[in-house]
């Protein structure tokens, strides 16, 4: 078994997939936990599609300049990151009382996936590269991506450290946080603002499928696992590390595609947890 493992990451771009997968999941797991209790998740999706849509937009902008762009071009994370902006602003506003918050993440979908499907109808390397940004491959990670994955982590991870509490605060108790004067529009814009920045980067690296199941399964794992909610981040990081190896080392040995295979270790794991929350009672 042993020297199975040691065959699978032998190779430099396997050791590459370990590492960005390692570092997508343990963030991805950490989010979840609020994207799943505060009952966004098509948020991510939302917000992967929004970014992928600005993907195409880069493109597009380039065949209609009449200049050839590379698919690692900065200018297709500025697109990104535009759209994703967008998509911040759209989901952290309440706009109206008699409109569903999950009406607003729909139409936020649609329009962005039309958007995105009339955009690469016009560029051919685009619609190439954005189908590439949805189903991902993690395999053909570089190491230049990864890198500017772990700095958007890094910022991410130090927001989080230093308002926990706030984002805890207004998170699971709004009402109470307005009373004791908390913004909580700015703090709610701001959760918003990190978890859009984590997809941007993380898409990039893993893929719009892998990176959403990485929002919600770890994040579901950890709450039925453990009844305390401080103790559910941890939980969820480590049960968004934990599939990356396995899955990467069953895709190797059994030539599943890398992605499909992450997300069903993943899947296990939650399966796992119920049962063993079954039991407890």
């Amino acid at each position: 078994m042993l020297a199975s493992i040691q065959e699978t990451f032998a190779a430099d771009f396997m050791q590459r997939a370990l590492l960005a997968g390692m570092l997508v999941g343990a963030l991805c797991g950490y989010l979840g936990v609020y994207v799943v209790l505060k009952r966004i998740v098509f948020v991510g999706v939302a917000l992967a599609e929004m970014s992928s849509a600005g993907v195409a937009l880069a493109f597009w902008a380039a065949t209609i300049l009449g200049f050839a762009m590379e698919e690692h071009s900065p200018l297709t994370m500025i697109g990104a990151l535009a759209l994703m902006l967008v998509g911040v602003l759209l989901f952290s506003l309440r706009w109206t009382k008699t409109v569903p918050h999950e009406s607003t993440i729909g139409v936020g979908y649609a329009v962005a996936a039309a958007a995105g499907l009339m955009l690469m109808s016009h560029s051919a390397k685009g619609e190439a590269h954005v189908m590439q940004l949805m189903f991902g491959n993690i395999l053909y990670v570089s190491s230049r991506e990864i890198w500017e994955f772990a700095a958007a982590a890094a910022l991410v991870a130090l927001v989080h450290t230093l308002f926990a509490k706030e984002f805890l605060f207004v998170s699971f108790d709004p009402e109470t946080a307005n009373a004791l004067g908390y913004r909580t529009r700015f703090w709610e814009m701001l959760f918003y603002l990190t978890l859009g920045l984590t997809i941007a980067f993380a898409i990039r690296v893993a893929g719009v499928l892998l990176v959403f199941s990485l929002l919600v399964l770890p994040g579901v794992t950890a709450l039925l696992l453990t009844r305390h909610l401080r103790r559910a981040f941890p939980v969820a990081i480590l049960a968004g590390v934990l599939p990356i190896g396995i899955g990467l080392t069953l895709s190797y040995a059994l030539d599943f595609p890398s992605a499909a295979s992450i997300i069903m270790v993943s899947f296990v794991f939650m399966l796992l947890a119920g049962g063993a929350r079954l039991v407890r009672g």
